[in-house]
């Protein structure tokens, strides 16, 4: 019986003896454990490849809906805007606008203290607005008031005791006001001065209080002594009160209607003076808004003139 050896193909080979040859076991297992690592790098680089893949597409997603990342917005849209102008000529320059912001407001202060800006004017009828003195739940009413205008007239008016002090420092106005309530007297005045250099050394050098105002329900108080007296100071301003009896007689002791009468004039030249500086201050800050408004819109009208040649229609 004739038997066939295999070529050099490396094909199978046939053996003698009347069986099927015995298998090289050795050279299977091989090939097997070769086919095994082969199919496993290809799953596990398969995988690795896949993982990559996916990471670049949600990497460029992300990429895509940032605009490049580490732009800002408007950074994206000056690229954007750059990209589409290129480098024309003909690009347009970035529109400006005026500044429509306001100034601070101006100060009350400055109102009461400046003499250019303390333009209002200052007269008895304007100073003592209204009929009564009210200062908490106490009410007086107005019996008197009068207006002194100029040094001399300053000081005639306010008496021996401030008027060398009034004088001396320039004062320019004086006005007065006399209350009474409940039994008392209280007059209250005010000295207006070119500044509030002046009114501060008028204040420290005045030597007396100011000479009571007389009038119609106030027939004559503190002409015998015995009253009450104050004398403060504020921006350009000295002002003054002096109360007592409407009797005409001597006040003593602690927490009496004269007493209480002499603060409560106090505190309404104070708060007289304050608000005189809020009104003006209020009326400047107005006409401030109402200057840059116009100017608002008279630049308005000339964008939306005619051109030369243009008509309104038929």
């Amino acid at each position: 019986m004739s038997h066939v050896q295999g070529g050099p193909t490396g094909g199978p080979q046939w053996g003698t003896g009347g069986g099927a040859p015995s298998p090289d076991w050795s050279a299977l297992a091989a090939d097997a454990e070769r086919d095994r690592r082969r199919r496993r790098w290809l799953v596990v680089g398969g995988g690795a490849l896949a993982t990559v893949l996916v990471g670049t597409v949600v990497a460029l997603a992300i990429v895509r809906q940032d605009g490049g990342g580490a732009d800002t917005p408007a950074d994206r849209g000056g690229n954007a805007l750059d990209a589409a102008e290129g480098s024309s000529p003909d690009a347009q320059p970035a529109p400006t606008f005026s500044e429509t912001s306001l100034p601070p407001p101006p100060k009350p202060r400055e109102f009461v203290t400046d003499p250019e800006k303390d333009l209002a004017p200052f007269t008895s009828d304007g100073f003592f607005a209204g009929e009564t003195m009210r200062v908490e739940d106490r009410e007086y009413l107005r019996v008197a008031a009068d207006t002194a205008e100029g040094i001399e007239a300053c000081a005639a008016t306010a008496g021996p005791g401030p008027a060398e002090a009034l004088a001396a420092h320039g004062c320019l106005a004086l006005v007065r006001a006399t209350y009474t309530a409940e039994g008392v007297a209280v007059t209250v005045g005010a000295a207006q001065f070119p500044g509030e250099e002046e009114a501060a050394a008028a204040k420290e050098a005045a030597g007396g209080p100011i000479t009571p105002l007389i009038g119609e329900g106030a027939a004559a108080f503190c002409q015998r002594g015995g009253c009450r007296t104050t004398r403060s100071q504020l921006g350009r301003y000295v002002y003054f009160t002096i109360a007592g009896n409407l009797d005409n007689t001597p006040d003593s002791g602690e927490e009496t209607p004269a007493q209480q009468a002499a603060r409560d004039g106090n505190e309404h030249a104070y708060t007289r003076i304050v608000q005189r500086g809020e009104s003006q201050a209020s009326a400047s800050a107005e006409a401030l808004v109402a200057e840059r408004r116009s100017g608002a819109g008279g630049a308005e009208d000339r964008d939306t003139e005619p051109e030369p040649g243009a008509t309104d229609g038929d």
